[in-house]
């Protein structure tokens, strides 16, 4: 039996989800921090603080339905690692 593999859609958004929460052109762009990302084949396509219009920006510009993206949260850095 060959093992299960995964449909090409869970695959990708699997491998988006992984590159936007590790990436630092995700991560430690200070353009992000505290805000939504939205990410497609591993392009960051859209930035902002309301989910549903940077769904609907990314899912424009990439031509494909808002399910097929990934959205993370870019967290703030913590305050007390920034140097003076």
């Amino acid at each position: 039996m060959q093992p299960h593999k995964k449909p090409e859609i869970e695959q990708r958004l699997a491998e988006d989800l992984d590159w936007a929460e590790h990436t630092p052109e995700v991560q430690q762009n200070p353009e992000h921090f505290g805000k939504l990302v939205a990410v497609y084949n591993k392009r960051i396509l859209a930035v902002g603080r309301d989910r549903q219009a940077v769904m609907t920006q990314a899912a424009r510009q990439a031509g494909v339905p808002e399910e097929q993206l990934v959205v993370v949260l870019v967290p703030r850095p913590d305050l007390g690692e920034i140097p003076d």
